[in-house]
């Protein structure tokens, strides 16, 4: 029963984080590109902290690693506030994929 519970856990986990990843990317209005952004930002920082919480309390490199993964959200954030040109936005919603991708990969792949 438990090991069913992972799975769609897993399953959605996975879902949220494609279809919200696609839609940050697609969205054509700016407001809803800007509001998919913070989600999708709170999505990467709450994978890492269930990620990073997940672990024993003695792996203590690779949670460090999964915390590193979830403050690449906050990272993104902090360079979508303070940039004006779109280059730097785009380079705010790359960290904030990489943080999402890679707390999904950590968290139930590695």
């Amino acid at each position: 029963m438990a090991l069913g519970l992972l799975m769609v856990m897993f399953v959605v986990m996975s879902a949220i984080s494609v279809i919200g990843l696609s839609l940050m990317y697609l969205a054509k209005n700016s407001r809803k590109q800007r509001i998919l952004f913070y989600v999708m930002a709170a999505w990467g920082m709450l994978i890492g902290a269930y990620s990073a919480t997940s672990l024993p309390v003695n792996y203590t490199l690779e949670r460090l690693i999964t915390w590193g993964i979830g403050f690449l959200s906050v990272a993104g954030i902090l360079v979508y506030i303070r940039s004006e040109e779109e280059k730097a936005r785009m380079a705010a919603r790359l960290l904030v994929t990489a943080s999402v991708a890679g707390g999904i990969i950590k968290l139930f792949l590695l």
